[in-house]
C-alpha cells in the first residue's frame, strides 16, 4: 500500500473515532455557569475517584442510559440535580421518574423525591450536612428500571477501642443543660456596717486606761478604756455594745476625749460586705437576689451568695455604682480591705439540647461536634444558641440521646485530617 494511502486511511480513523466520542458524550461540550459543581470543587483529594458529567456530577452509567447526579447549593440549600442521557443525548427531565435514597451514620435513612425543571429533576428536600452517606438511586425510564449504589462519605473516621481509651476521648449522651450568662466585676470587702458599734465616752474627760489595741477580739459588756470624768472627777469605764474585733482605735492613756467623740469602733465580722463597682452600660442587668461568686484570690477558696442592695445613685467621678453582697466569714479569711472579682450570674436558663464547650471544633465553615456510632466518628455541622464557659446550646444539628464526643476532641479532628477530609459528590 502506498504511503499516501496510509495517511489517507489513519486521517479517517481518527474523524471516526472523534465522531464517536462526539456522539457518545455531546452533552460535556454543553456550556454551564459552575454552579452545578456545589461541593466537589473544594479538596479534590479523589479528583479522579469517579466520573464527572458535563455539570460536575457524578456520572452512572447503565448501557446506554447515564444519570449525572449533583448537589447543587449556590445560592440556595443543597438540593440534588440530576440529568439523564441516552446513547450520549440529553433526556428531557420530565420524561423520567427518580427516587434517592440516602443511609446516614447511625441507620438514619432520608427519602428524595423530584420534580422536573428545565433539563433537569430537582430534589423538593434539602440536602442537610454532613453530605455523607450511602445512596441508593433508582431511574425509571422507557418502562426500563437503571439502579446505581455508591458511597459519598466525608468527615468520617474510625477509631477502635484502644485508640479512644489511649486519646482519653470522652464520649457522653446529648441532653439538657443549664447556660447562664454571667457579668465579671471588681470590689472590695468592707465590714457589715450593721453589725458595727461605735465606742463613746459619756463624758468629757482624760482617758486612764486603754486595755484593747486594734484587731484585738471584744465580748459585749467587755471593758476597753477607763475615763476620768472632767465634771466630777471620778473614773467611768467605757464598754464594748457588741461582741467583735477592733477595727479603729482613736484613744491613748492620758489623752482628753470629748463626749461625742468615739474612741473605738468594733465590728462583727463573722459577716462582711463585698461592695461592687458596676459600669454604667450593665446597670439595667443587675437586680437584688442575682447569684455572684466571688474571689479573693489565690489562698482562699471562692465563695457564693447573692446581691442583697443595689445602690440608687451613681459615683459622678466614676460614673459606676454600687451593688453590695453579704458574705458569711465564720473563720474571718474574707479580710475588710481586700480587693476581690465577682462573677454575677445576670441569666440562667435551661435548654433541652447542649454540648460541652470542649467538644466543639470548627470545621471548614461550620461549628461541629463529632457524633459517634460504634467506632466511627462523623462530623455533625451545628446551629449554635448561648453559651457560658461550659456549655452551648445546640438549636439545630444534633439531638437529645445521642453519643458526641465531650472532651479531647481536637484529637479527632487530626485524625480526620490524617485520613482526608473528602467533599466530592
Amino acid at each position: 500500500m502506498k504511503s499516501k494511502e496510509i495517511a489517507t486511511i489513519g486521517v479517517i480513523v481518527v474523524l471516526a473515532a472523534g465522531v464517536g466520542a462526539y456522539a457518545l458524550r455531546s452533552p460535556l461540550t454543553h456550556d454551564h455557569d459552575g454552579g452545578e459543581h456545589g461541593h466537589h470543587e473544594m479538596e479534590h483529594s479523589h479528583e479522579d475517584a469517579f466520573e464527572r458529567g458535563p455539570h460536575g456530577g457524578r456520572l452512572l452509567r447503565d448501557g446506554e442510559f447515564a444519570a449525572e447526579v449533583t448537589i447543587f447549593e449556590k445560592g440556595v440549600p443543597p438540593e440534588f440535580r440530576a440529568y439523564f442521557y441516552d446513547n450520549g443525548d440529553l433526556v428531557p427531565a420530565s420524561d423520567v421518574a427518580l427516587s434517592i435514597e440516602l443511609a446516614r451514620l447511625g441507620a438514619r435513612s432520608e427519602a428524595f423525591t423530584f420534580r422536573p425543571e428545565r433539563e433537569f429533576l430537582r430534589s423538593t428536600e434539602v440536602v442537610d450536612e454532613p453530605h455523607s452517606f450511602d445512596v441508593t438511586i433508582v431511574a425509571e425510564h422507557d418502562a426500563q428500571s437503571h439502579r446505581w449504589q455508591y458511597a459519598s462519605h466525608e468527615g468520617r473516621v474510625e477509631l477502635g477501642p484502644e485508640s479512644i481509651h489511649a486519646a482519653k476521648i470522652e464520649v457522653e449522651i446529648v441532653g439538657p443543660a443549664t447556660i447562664r450568662t454571667t457579668l465579671a466585676l471588681t470590689g472590695r470587702i468592707l465590714p457589715n456596717e450593721d453589725r458595727m458599734a461605735h465606742m463613746i465616752p459619756r463624758f468629757p474627760g482624760v482617758v486612764k486606761e486603754v486595755r484593747k489595741r486594734l484587731g484585738d477580739a471584744v465580748e459585749k459588756g467587755e471593758v476597753i478604756a477607763v475615763v476620768q470624768s472632767n465634771e466630777s472627777l471620778q473614773s467611768y469605764e467605757v464598754r464594748s455594745q457588741i461582741a467583735g474585733t477592733v477595727i479603729k482605735k482613736h484613744v491613748t492613756p492620758g489623752e482628753f476625749v470629748a463626749e461625742d467623740e468615739d474612741v473605738y469602733v468594733v465590728a462583727d465580722l463573722s459577716t462582711v460586705w463585698v461592695d461592687l463597682n458596676v459600669y454604667r452600660q450593665d446597670f439595667g442587668r443587675l437586680k437584688i437576689g442575682q447569684p455572684v461568686t466571688i474571689d479573693a484570690g489565690e489562698g482562699i477558696e471562692p465563695a457564693t451568695s447573692a446581691i442583697s442592695y443595689i445602690s440608687p445613685f451613681g459615683a459622678p467621678n466614676t460614673q459606676t455604682m454600687l451593688a453590695r453582697v453579704e458574705l458569711p466569714n465564720p473563720t474571718g479569711e474574707w479580710r475588710p480591705g481586700l480587693f476581690v472579682t465577682a462573677e454575677v450570674i445576670v441569666d440562667e436558663a435551661t435548654v433541652p439540647v447542649a454540648v460541652r464547650r470542649p467538644g466543639l471544633q470548627r470545621f471548614r465553615d461550620w461549628d461541629v461536634v463529632f457524633g459517634k456510632h460504634g467506632d466511627v466518628f462523623e462530623i455533625l455541622p451545628l446551629e449554635l444558641g448561648r453559651r457560658d464557659d461550659h456549655w452551648v446550646e445546640v438549636l439545630s444539628g444534633i439531638e437529645a440521646g445521642q453519643p458526641y464526643v465531650a472532651a479531647n476532641s481536637f484529637i479527632v479532628k487530626a485524625e480526620l485530617g490524617k485520613a482526608g477530609a473528602s467533599h466530592d459528590h
